[in-house]
């Protein structure tokens, strides 16, 4: 090879290695934009800063009812949000100032708002029984039957007969839309506030926790039965969040303990009527001093925990911070926070985006921390 060859074949080499270093470049610049989270979008404020209000969706409306307003307690503000425009609005008013309280959306796009607490100081629970409808259109808001018992933070459940399911303090209750009525469906074995209630997939209804409670029960809605199940949370837990995953099991995550504390531990339990049922250890959340009263959105294949606070001896800390659950694999995984924490907010997903409204921090008043509700409304888009 004479030396003008020798040039040729090395220029040749470059151009190509060149080449391939480009192409990896590419290729390396697409990864790591593909794998970069998705980011929080501050939305407009709400008209009315709330802590404990009730949220769901109606049409392309998102309707927040209720909650603590500074300086006088629960308010009876109804806040809508246009999804299309993202311009607020007060359509109307509660009957009853509540916050607290449980909400969802029925089958035929009216709005049933359930039980909750109606004054000030939270040390004393003071729930209500009283119930309100709004119309699917947002023009009225009237009262409808009362829950058979008082209840603060209800969970309730839609059936795919339309009807409603409410667990109460005591009781297991059957709301009717047809008729606007509430029937009891069975009794609860112990006494239950802050738990949270799952529909399985195999049709019954599970309980887990509650303020000082370590227990689960199993509701069998077409016997109208409740069953304490033989296994047993390792702490007393409310606040928490339960969801069930593709294999069945169930993911109880986060919580509080009776005395305050916040635990970043989670649970999988697995229900086998026949070989028994067990619980075991399943991921921390990394979050050190834990979290309760967080929000928990299932979205396309995986769980956005974002907000709620932590507490460790009687000092609690509001929460910004976002996790993303992946049920496959057990695995927690850090997104961005949000601008603002949202302790005691109220959330949603819609068109494949978590909306997280309100919530309270806490703002300095003559030296001393005090819990602020706030305007704030963020949004992050899972769509892509």
């Amino acid at each position: 090879m004479n030396q003008s060859d020798w040039f040729h074949a090395l220029f040749a080499c470059i151009r190509v290695h060149s080449r391939l270093l480009f192409l990896s470049f590419l290729l390396t610049h697409t990864f790591v934009s593909a794998a970069e989270p998705p980011q929080w979008e501050t939305l407009p404020e709400m008209p009315v800063a709330t802590a404990a209000p009730a949220v769901s969706v109606t049409g392309n409306k998102a309707v927040v009812s209720g909650g603590v307003v500074l300086g006088s307690g629960a308010t009876t503000t109804i806040q809508t949000l246009d999804l299309d425009t993202l311009k607020w609005s007060l359509p109307l008013s509660l009957n009853t100032a509540r916050y607290q309280h449980g909400q969802i959306t029925l089958q035929d796009g009216r709005i049933l708002i359930v039980g909750g607490r109606t004054r000030l100081p939270a040390a004393q629970p003071n729930p209500t029984a009283s119930c309100e409808l709004i119309s699917a259109d947002l023009t009225q808001c009237k009262p409808t039957a009362d829950l058979p018992q008082p209840s603060q933070s209800p969970t309730l459940h839609l059936l795919d007969d339309g009807r409603v399911v409410a667990v109460t303090v005591l009781l297991v209750c059957i709301y009717d839309p047809a008729t606007e009525t509430w029937q009891p469906l069975c009794p609860l074995h112990q006494p239950r506030r802050g738990q949270d209630s799952i529909m399985l997939s195999d049709g019954t209804l599970l309980i887990a926790g509650g303020i000082g409670r370590t227990t689960f029960e199993r509701v069998d809605l077409k016997a109208g039965e409740s069953t304490l199940l033989d296994v047993r949370l390792p702490l007393s837990l409310d606040d928490l969040a339960v969801t069930q995953l593709p294999d069945g099991r169930i993911w109880i995550i986060g919580g509080q303990s009776v005395d305050g504390h916040t635990t970043d531990k989670t649970w999988l339990l697995t229900l086998n009527d026949e070989a028994g049922h067990k619980i075991e250890d399943g991921p921390a959340l990394g979050l050190p001093e834990g979290v309760a009263d967080h929000l928990l959105f299932k979205i396309n294949d995986g769980y956005l925990l974002v907000g709620g606070e932590s507490e460790n001896h009687m000092h609690d800390t509001e929460l910004a911070e976002a996790l993303w659950l992946n049920p496959t694999t057990l695995t927690v995984n850090v997104l961005p926070s949000t601008e603002i924490a949202h302790d005691d907010a109220a959330g949603f997903v819609y068109n494949n985006a978590a909306y997280v409204l309100g919530g309270q921090v806490k703002t300095p008043f003559l030296g001393v921390p005090v819990p602020t509700p706030i305007r704030a409304v963020h949004r992050m888009d899972f769509s892509e």
